[in-house]
């Protein structure tokens, strides 16, 4: 008989530590229930601020984020390392909200970030999270630095269909932020190819 207090959970071995997930009792499978719907309720901020009718929840940008990783992402890369980040880099927000740019101190915002995924960790006793999410901080690794330029723009994705559908011009503010952080992406072809990505937004 299955014990149904247990769940193991595999996936197909990969080049990165994480072929092998997780065991889940049941107290943590019902966090994780929380965890996700949770995820699913947090309103991004700053859509909000600019009054944007059904702004997206933080589960659609991570979702939006993941496909653009799917499409997006050339073959050097190991793809589900960055699939994996770009489904837990919000994670935190489930605890301590959406903070947007030059709201809080960066420090500040750093060390509220990190407490609130150490209690989700924690909760789901999955350290691999934690070790995705600093990776994803510190934005050093290829993979970490190709999610974390697609972040801002997925942002560009996004105000370019709520332009499109609420004829509200958003599309510049967010090109700009998003073209500052690709200067920082390390790969020039890489970066060569997502500028016309960009370009094709505008």
């Amino acid at each position: 008989m299955v014990d149904k207090t247990n769940i193991e959970r595999y996936i197909k071995p990969t080049t990165n530590n994480y072929s092998k997930i997780m065991i889940m009792k049941k107290e943590q499978v019902l966090n994780l229930a929380d965890v996700l719907g949770r995820m699913k309720r947090i309103k991004r901020t700053g859509w909000m601020r600019r009054s944007v009718m059904y702004p997206e929840s933080d589960a659609d940008h991570s979702y939006s984020l993941a496909m653009l990783v799917m499409l997006l992402a050339p073959a050097r890369l190991d793809k589900l390392k960055c699939l994996q980040l770009a489904l837990i880099h919000d994670l935190p927000e489930i605890l301590c909200g959406d903070i947007v740019p030059g709201e809080m101190d960066i420090k500040e915002k750093s060390e509220l970030e990190q407490s609130a995924m150490k209690t989700i960790v924690k909760s789901l006793g999955v350290p691999q999270l934690q070790e995705l999410f600093d990776e994803y901080e510190q934005h050093q690794t290829p993979e970490a630095q190709f999610v974390w330029v697609l972040d801002r723009l997925d942002n560009v994705f996004t105000a370019r269909f709520y332009q499109n559908t609420l004829h509200i011009g958003l599309v510049r503010e967010f090109c700009e932020s998003a073209l500052e952080r690709l200067y920082y992406l390390d790969d020039t072809e890489l970066r060569n190819e997502l500028d016309k990505v960009l370009s094709a937004l505008k």
